[in-house]
C-alpha cells in the first residue's frame, strides 16, 4: 500500500448469515493449548469480554487456527479486494497461519451510517481515522475496546502506547488501530519518518532542455520561471504541447500550495484558524490566478479528475504538478515508455512571508481506524489476527508479497528479483498473485525503517521526500482530528463551506486581474462568513486545544514555537 497503494473513503450492505459465522473444526480437533494464567482485568475492562487466556507459548495466533470466519467491512466502496486463500499467496499464509478467512464487504459513507442505524454491523468495521462515525460507533458503546482483548489473547500485538493514548476515548478505552500511525515511539522503535503528500514535481528531461534545475524552482518566482520557459520555448512532447503546471482543484491543490508559501491552521497565539484567512492562501490564489492569466495554467486543472490527471502525466504531457498522489503511479507509467522522461521530485517552494517551508505531516493520526463489533462472535480470534497483520513478517509480506523479499544483515529488505519484475510489469497480476492489501493495522513504520536501499533511478528521490533539509515536517494531529460530530450545526456548516469554496476557485482563479482575483476572495469570504465560518472556528478551536493539552503542547505548529 505505499505508494500508495492506497487509498480515499465509506459504506452499507447487506448482513447474511455469515455475520454470524462461528469457528469449527479444520479436519482434526486442534490440541487444547496449554493453559495460563488470565492475566488481572485492567481497569475499566469491559465485564462483557471473553475470559479464556491465551497461552504464553509461540505467536498468539498459533494458539489457536481452527476454521473461522470473520466479516470485515470497508468503508471504501472503491477497495475491490476478496479474500482468496487458494490463489493468493498472502491470504493462503494468512488462513494457514490464524485458520481466519475474512469475508470482506464494502460500501460508502452512506452505507456504513445505514449499518450504524440499524445495528447490523459486521465484526470488524474500517473508516476514516478522523471521521465522526468512529466517535459515534465508540461513544454509543458500539464497539468493544480492545485493551483488555489484547492483554487476554493477544500479548504480542504491537500498537504503538502513543496510539493508544491518543485514540482513548472519553471512557477511558482505547478501541481504535489506525494504519499509516507516525508517533515518536513507533517512529524511533522502527526507524521511520514523518510523510507529506505536499510536494511538487517537475520533468527532469524538459528543466534541463529550459537551462534550469532543480535548485532554481525552491522560490515561488522561481518555479514561476521555469513554467514561463516552457511555454515560451513552445515545449512539446510526441507532437503536442506540454501543459506547463496541471493540478486537482477539486481535491486541495490551492491548501497545498497556500502551506508551502507558509499557511498555518493555528494563529500566532495558538489558536486554531481557518486557512481560507491567512495571507498565504491569499497569496496563494494570487499566484494561480497569474498563472491562469500567463497561460501557465489551464482550464483542465478545474475539469479532471484524478486518473484523467495521472493519464496526463503518463502520457507526458505536463511539466509540473503537485501532490505525490498525482504522480507516483503515472511517472513509472511514463519512464516505462520514455527512459529519458523523468519526473522528479522538487521539493516544496517560498514566498512572500516565509524563507523555508514548514509542512504538515500526510495524516499522522492515521488514514484508517478499525475496530472491533461488540457483538463480533469470535473476539479473540479477531485481536490475534491483528496481531498477525501487525506482525514485521505480515507487514513486509503485504507491502512485498509472499516471496518477494528476505532481510538483508543490515535490517534492510533484499527485493526477489523476479517478483519486482512482475510487480513493475503487471501491477494487478502482482496484487492477485502475491500481495495482501491489507495494511489497514499494520505499522508502516516498520516498512519505513527496513526499505532497501535502491540503485534505480527513484533512489535519491524515494530518500529526499522524507529527508529534505529544505523544509520542515511537522506532526499534523492536533489539526487533523478537529471535524465536527455528524449532524451538529457546525457539521453542516463544514459541508456547505466546502461546497462553496469548490465553486468559488473558479471565479477566483480565472480573474482577468490580480485586482479582481483580490475582490473575488474576499467577496468569497464573506460568503463563507454569512454560511458560519467563525461559528465552525470556535467549535474547531475547542477540539484543537483539547487536542495539544493531550499532546502537552502549547503550540501546534513549529512556526510558532
Amino acid at each position: 500500500m505505499k505508494t500508495k497503494k492506497w487509498l480515499a473513503l465509506v459504506l452499507a450492505m447487506v448482513m447474511a448469515l455469515s455475520l454470524l459465522a462461528g469457528c469449527g473444526g479444520k479436519g482434526d480437533t486442534p490440541p487444547e493449548p496449554a493453559p495460563a494464567p488470565a492475566p488481572a482485568a485492567p481497569e475499566n475492562s469491559d465485564p462483557a469480554a471473553p475470559e479464556t487466556p491465551a497461552p504464553a507459548d509461540g505467536p498468539s495466533w498459533k494458539q489457536d487456527t481452527s476454521d473461522c470466519t470473520v466479516t470485515w467491512f470497508m468503508a471504501y466502496d472503491w477497495y475491490g479486494k476478496k479474500f482468496d486463500e487458494t490463489n493468493n499467496l498472502f491470504d493462503k499464509k494468512l488462513y494457514e497461519e490464524t485458520g481466519v478467512k475474512i469475508d470482506i464487504q464494502t460500501g460508502d459513507t452512506d452505507k456504513l451510517n445505514m449499518l450504524i442505524q440499524t445495528g447490523k454491523l459486521p465484526d470488524i468495521i474500517t473508516l476514516d481515522a478522523n471521521s465522526t462515525q468512529r466517535k459515534l460507533l465508540e461513544d454509543n458503546g458500539m464497539v468493544q475496546p480492545l485493551g483488555p482483548l489484547m492483554e487476554q489473547y493477544a500479548p504480542d500485538l504491537a500498537v504503538p502506547q502513543s496510539m493508544r493514548d491518543w485514540y482513548t476515548a472519553k471512557d477511558g478505552q482505547w478501541y481504535a488501530i489506525a494504519s499509516y500511525y507516525y508517533g515518536d515511539d513507533n517512529i524511533a522503535d522502527n526507524k521511520g519518518f514523518y510523510e507529506t503528500h505536499n510536494q511538487n514535481y517537475v520533468r527532469e528531461d524538459i528543466l534541463s532542455e529550459i537551462g534550469m534545475s532543480i535548485d532554481d524552482l525552491q522560490t515561488k518566482e522561481g518555479f514561476l520561471n521555469a513554467l514561463r520557459a516552457v511555454k515560451e520555448k513552445n515545449i512539446q512532447y510526441n507532437g503536442q504541447n506540454v501543459v506547463p503546471y496541471m493540478v486537482l482543484f477539486s481535491d486541495i491543490a490551492d491548501i497545498q500550495i497556500a502551506q508551502q508559501l507558509g499557511a498555518s491552521e493555528e494563529d500566532a497565539q495558538g489558536n486554531f484558524q481557518s486557512l481560507y484567512t491567512t495571507p498565504e492562501y491569499r497569496e496563494a490564489m494570487l499566484l494561480f490566478n497569474q498563472m491562469y492569466r500567463e497561460g501557465l495554467l489551464t482550464d483542465d486543472s478545474f475539469t479532471v479528475d484524478k486518473s484523467q490527471l495521472e493519464q496526463e502525466v503518463a502520457a507526458g504531457r505536463v511539466f509540473a504538478s503537485t501532490a505525490k498522489t498525482n504522480v507516483s503511479n503515472s511517472k513509472l507509467s511514463l519512464y516505462a515508455s520514455d527512459n529519458s522522461a523523468i519526473m522528479r521530485y522538487a521539493g516544496q517552494f517560498t514566498g512572500d512571508n516565509n524563507d523555508r517551508p514548514i509542512i504538515p505531516a500526510q495524516n499522522n493520526m492515521g488514514w484508517t481506524a478499525t475496530l472491533v463489533n461488540k457483538d463480533a462472535k469470535n473476539p479473540d480470534r479477531i485481536i490475534r489476527l491483528f496481531a498477525y497483520l501487525n506482525s514485521t513478517e505480515a507487514t513486509l509480506d503485504n507491502e512485498w508479497g509472499v516471496g518477494g523479499w528476505t532481510l538483508g544483515s543490515d535490517g534492510l529488505v533484499v527485493r526477489n528479483p523476479d517478483i519486482m519484475a512482475l510487480r513493475e510489469a503487471n501491477p494487478t497480476e502482482f496484487t492477485a498473485k502475491y500481495a495482501g492489501d491489507m495494511g489497514w493495522t499494520s505499522d508502516y513504520t516498520i516498512v519505513q525503517g527496513t526499505y532497501p536501499q535502491g540503485d534505480d533511478i527513484w533512489s535519491a528521490d524515494t530518500y529526499l521526500m522524507t529527508h529534505d533539509e529544505r523544509m520542515t515536517l511537522y506532526d499534523d494531529k492536533c489539526f487533523a482530528d478537529v471535524a465536527p460530530e455528524a449532524g451538529s450545526d457546525e457539521a453542516a456548516i463544514q459541508a456547505r463551506i466546502k461546497e462553496y469554496r469548490q465553486q468559488a476557485l473558479g471565479r477566483i482563479i480565472t480573474a482577468p486581474s490580480a485586482e479582481q482575483c483580490e475582490a473575488e476572495l474576499d467577496a468569497a469570504l464573506a460568503e463563507m462568513e454569512n454560511l458560519g465560518l467563525s461559528k465552525l472556528i470556535t467549535y474547531q478551536n475547542t477540539l484543537f486545544q483539547a487536542n495539544k493539552a493531550k499532546l502537552g503542547l502549547t503550540y501546534a505548529y513549529p512556526g510558532n514555537q
